[in-house]
């Protein structure tokens, strides 16, 4: 897959381009076509993150968030709710660097189906990673600054509400 195009380079033609083609194969019913563009698409920011960052984090964040609500979308479509957090893992490397709302929808997809054997530990795994620092969690280990930071979701932070959340479907 061909990542960067015509019309510009870098995470702008990626946005544009690949995530909008991966959503237009899923409001398409071409969920296979989807998954594996979504999956492509996770597997290059993946690698090129560090490049990325550089940027601007949050821009990547959106990103990764975008991608990955396409895949668990498709999973869902497909009938494949029960590989949603082994896919999750696999992209993402590290559990609680996985964007809030797309590990909440994966989440709810697998409890939904009646997946409910490994979603605590999954979440669990997520949830001990933060560390609660002036009015929000600061994930561990990213040397993130909570003082510095503007206070909203994102990368390396994450708002008491947002947490909350995750520890309400924790203890479903």
């Amino acid at each position: 897959m061909k990542m960067m195009s015509s019309k510009g380079s870098g995470p702008a033609s990626i946005w544009e381009e690949e995530i909008e083609r991966s959503e237009s194969y899923l409001v398409s019913s071409l969920y296979e076509e989807s998954a594996s563009s979504a999956s492509s698409i996770l597997k290059w920011l993946s690698k090129h993150s560090e490049d990325l960052e550089a940027g601007d984090p949050f821009e990547l964040y959106d990103m990764l968030e975008s991608a990955g609500m396409v895949l668990v979308q498709s999973f869902k479509q497909l009938g494949s709710t029960s590989e949603i957090l082994n896919e999750l893992k696999l992209l993402f490397v590290s559990v609680p660097t996985i964007p809030v709302q797309l590990l909440l929808t994966g989440a709810c997809f697998y409890i939904s189906e009646g997946h409910s054997h490994s979603i605590q530990e999954f979440l669990e795994e997520f949830l001990s990673r933060w560390s609660f620092v002036n009015e929000q969690y600061v994930l561990v280990g990213t040397g993130e600054n909570a003082d510095d930071a503007e206070k909203c979701d994102g990368p390396f932070l994450l708002g008491v509400d947002k947490y909350l959340e995750v520890v309400e479907v924790y203890v479903l």
